[in-house]
């Protein structure tokens, strides 16, 4: 089956359902919004992905920069916001284009790009999945490569906050990592975190799996307590409930593609079968992100011979 990305992500409306925390001091511009989420941290968005800045002692920390075609709106954004000279500091959540937009700037103003180790590999190279168009994307310029990559568990000090990053395994992306703001309490879990009324994107192409989506949803709710601010790469704010509640539901999903499989059937009949069905009303058609759990699984799991 061919399918867009476009099909996956469908609308995600920031602010839109009940799983959001109401929060204060929200400003906006002619196309991008702010949102205060204390202790210094704001949520950038209105530029087809999420956004979260932080002013550093030394300058401008970001997460995620956005697509290229609004990465330089959103960097002057966001100095603007948090009255920071310069950027210092970018973290790729993951190799998506909505993701790495400002790293080609980032790089050749000096500032450090951190990403786990598989991001920066992927980066380096042209990639093809269904989803992409048909030329693919990248390889990105030198000055865009990640300069800094780790493979579990890092501690970042910065001024009064205390920044742990980490990977979170083949999940949405073989590269995915979160970002947790210690002090603010408040989780960047990128492309793990669903938005909450549209489906993700499973990139099984390139290493992630409904499995490790199901996995890394743990790590997270592990890294949770009942006030942090939860922040996805699309959508609003979430809780810790409703991110419990997706993890069940990626579970039910996980466990009806595993059955699936192992009965020995396809990609479109796994779908017939209904695993997603009790989520559609709120997520939509549950197709493409079913067929692509389906087949994430044909590296971990084969039927029994």
């Amino acid at each position: 089956m061919s399918y867009t990305r476009r099909d996956f992500l469908q609308t995600a409306v920031v602010g839109a359902t009940t799983a959001l925390l109401p929060l204060p001091g929200e400003a906006r511009g002619a196309s991008l919004a702010t949102t205060d989420l204390g202790g210094g941290v704001l949520l950038l968005t209105g530029a087809d992905a999420n956004v979260v800045a932080y002013a550093a002692p030394d300058g401008l920390l970001m997460v995620d920069g956005g697509p290229k075609t609004q990465s330089a709106a959103l960097l002057k954004h966001a100095l603007k916001d948090t009255g920071a000279k310069k950027l210092r500091t970018l973290f790729n959540s993951h190799w998506h284009p909505e993701q790495t937009g400002l790293n080609e700037q980032a790089g050749k103003t000096g500032a450090t790009i951190i990403a786990h180790e598989n991001t920066r590999l992927w980066l380096k190279r042209r990639i093809n999945t269904d989803w992409l168009p048909e030329k693919g994307f990248g390889p990105l310029p030198p000055a865009a490569i990640p300069t800094k990559s780790f493979y579990t568990r890092e501690d970042l000090p910065v001024g009064g906050e205390t920044l742990t990053y980490g990977h979170l395994g083949q999940a949405h992306t073989d590269g995915d990592l979160y970002v947790l703001f210690q002090k603010a309490n408040v989780l960047f879990g990128g492309g793990v975190v669903a938005a909450a009324d549209a489906w993700p994107l499973l990139d099984w192409q390139t290493g992630g799996w409904i499995g490790g989506l199901v996995g890394a949803q743990d790590r997270l709710i592990k890294a949770c307590n009942e006030s942090t601010k939860i922040v996805g790469s699309n959508g609003g704010v979430i809780d810790l409930a409703a991110l419990k509640a997706q993890r069940e539901m990626f579970m039910t999903i996980f466990d009806g593609v595993v059955k699936a499989l192992v009965k020995g059937l396809g990609p479109e009949e796994a779908y017939e079968t209904g695993p997603a069905k009790d989520f559609e009303a709120q997520r939509g058609d549950s197709k493409a992100f079913v067929i692509a759990s389906f087949k994430s699984l044909w590296g971990h799991y084969a039927p029994d011979a």
